[in-house]
């Protein structure tokens, strides 16, 4: 059997300096012949210290950020190379977009580009498919999953998307977010590969990468542009974006600070606007290492930015990259940490509603940690806030047999009760009056936590508290005044934000547990 010749068009060779000022990013343009159906670009650093990123530009824009993949990168009509999208191969200038991710402070660094453009393809086509919204159970209830998974279209993943299922699968996850670094080449491959997981959903997302923090959106559809600082790229353009998308953002293991180990992990966008951030993740991969060494600070941040009066969401995720297949001592399966969504169903348009209203709960060991339910007043965790005379919180803890059920109120711990039973039901009682949140947060016996939930919120207006001597019935005038006060409260807008500053008063109240 012959093979076919592939006839190169062109060949092009590229290489300069990349100076350490001018911004994080540099732009090296080559030209496309017409009749090219692929294009390969080799690229190197040419050092060991130096660290640069790699991405593609058609005249049209996005084809793909393979970020720090060492392979050649391919761009073909029908198929391409993981982390970049097939499609028509425009001819002009096409440009290649190359990162700083990690330079001499002196010297800066070096790249060498070689571009071949050619009229024959040598990919093999994968299945793909556009998006087709899927629900996988019609039921309103807590569903299980992990925001922060890799597949191999991110360079430096190896998942599959039927590792990833079956993993999640066996692990009692009901879904997973595909966190693949600056890029949506994942999504036509899930599209073609969901109807062939019928019990884990698959959302569409992206880890937005960059040099100073690094975001999850969470059920977008396209590319978002995550180069901070080029033509003025701000962190807004990329809260734009989500938003324009009709997803999500989450901040990713906002204080993971590990230096070159990490480039970019922890957040440091000075300019962020938290009202337009969904979720935080409070714990990101393996408890053991974590849990002491990073989790209190993040939850110093989500608190910080609770007290301001923005309206966050506790999130964990896994930060997996091979499907449970590193047995290192860092290494951590899907589903470590878990979180769980009170979800109107399994859907990605349920889940991503469910975050934006604060209806998570995170169980940072995995999805075997115990179930913590609260009610406050008889109202569900979210971030619609309730006009009570007292909050009452009931607390069903299943599984959790010799921990501690601590209630947090406005980033305060206030009150530990004792989990004697791995089914029981906790009460606790707040008479402060004032806007406040709480949470639980279920520890062991060594105080480490092990379940962290989302808020619920409360103005709560004590009897006795409209001015009145203590005890005295009030006149028909404060009476009349009374009712069209909680009248004004009660039918504040749903978005409407109370003020989030700490209690002036400290001591609990009265708690009643059996």
């Amino acid at each position: 059997m012959l093979l076919p010749l592939l006839a190169v068009l062109t060949q092009m060779h590229y290489e300069g300096d990349v100076p350490p000022g001018g911004g994080d990013y540099a732009d090296v343009q080559f030209a496309v012949p017409p009749g090219t159906v692929e294009i390969q670009i080799s690229h190197t650093d040419g050092s060991d210290f130096v660290i640069l990123d790699w991405g593609v530009w058609s005249p049209e824009g996005f084809r793909g950020w393979g970020g720090g993949n060492t392979e050649d990168a391919i761009i073909g009509v029908e198929q391409s190379s993981r982390s970049y999208l097939p499609g028509p191969i425009t001819p002009g200038m096409w440009t290649v977009s190359i990162g700083k991710a990690k330079l001499d402070p002196a010297t800066g660094g070096h790249y060498a580009i070689d571009v071949t453009c050619r009229d024959n393809a040598t990919l093999p086509v994968l299945p793909k498919a556009p998006f087709a919204p899927a629900v996988l159970s019609q039921e309103r209830r807590w569903y299980k999953g992990d925001f922060h998974v890799h597949s191999v279209e991110s360079g430096d993943a190896s998942a599959t998307f039927p590792q990833i299922a079956t993993l999640a699968k066996s692990r009692g996850l009901d879904f997973v977010n595909l966190s693949d670094h600056n890029t949506s080449s994942q999504h036509a491959l899930i599209a073609a590969f969901q109807p062939m997981s019928p019990d884990v959903l698959f959302l569409r997302g992206a880890e937005i990468t960059t040099y100073a923090g690094h975001g999850n959106s969470v059920g977008t559809s396209a590319y978002i542009d995550h180069r901070i600082g080029k033509d003025g790229r701000k962190v807004g353009g990329i809260l734009d974006e989500v938003a324009a998308q009709d997803g999500i953002f989450i901040v990713n293991h906002p204080t993971l600070d590990l230096g070159g180990a990490c480039i970019g992990c922890a957040w440091r966008h000075a300019d962020t606007d938290w009202s337009r951030v969904a979720g935080l993740e409070v714990i990101t991969g393996k408890w053991e290492f974590v849990e002491r060494a990073f989790t209190p600070s993040a939850i110093a941040l989500w608190d910080e930015q609770l007290d301001a009066g923005h309206k966050i969401a506790a999130i964990g995720g896994s930060d997996d990259h091979r499907a449970g297949m590193d047995t290192s001592a860092t290494g951590t399966p899907i589903g470590s940490p878990t979180t769980l969504v009170y979800a109107d169903n399994l859907s990605e348009a349920a889940i991503v509603d469910a975050v934006r209203h604060g209806r998570t709960i995170v169980q940072l060991r995995g999805p075997d940690d115990p179930l913590v339910e609260v009610t406050l007043s008889g109202h569900p965790i979210g971030d619609e806030e309730h006009t009570v005379q007292s909050a009452a919180l009931e607390i069903h803890v299943t599984g959790g047999a010799g921990m501690f059920a601590q209630v947090w109120r406005d980033g305060e711990k206030v009150k530990q009760l004792d989990v004697a039973r791995d089914d029981q039901t906790l009460k606790y009682t707040d008479e402060d009056g004032g806007h406040h949140r709480y949470r639980i947060e279920l520890v062991d016996d060594g105080n480490q936590r092990i379940v962290v939930t989302s808020h619920l919120y409360a103005n709560v207006t004590p009897m006795g508290s409209c001015g009145c001597a203590s005890g005295s019935s009030p006149g028909p005038l404060t009476s009349l005044l009374m009712l069209v006060g909680l009248t004004a409260i009660a039918a504040r807008p749903r978005g409407a934000r109370a003020g989030g500053g700490r209690s002036r008063r400290r001591a609990a109240a009265a708690a009643d547990h059996r």
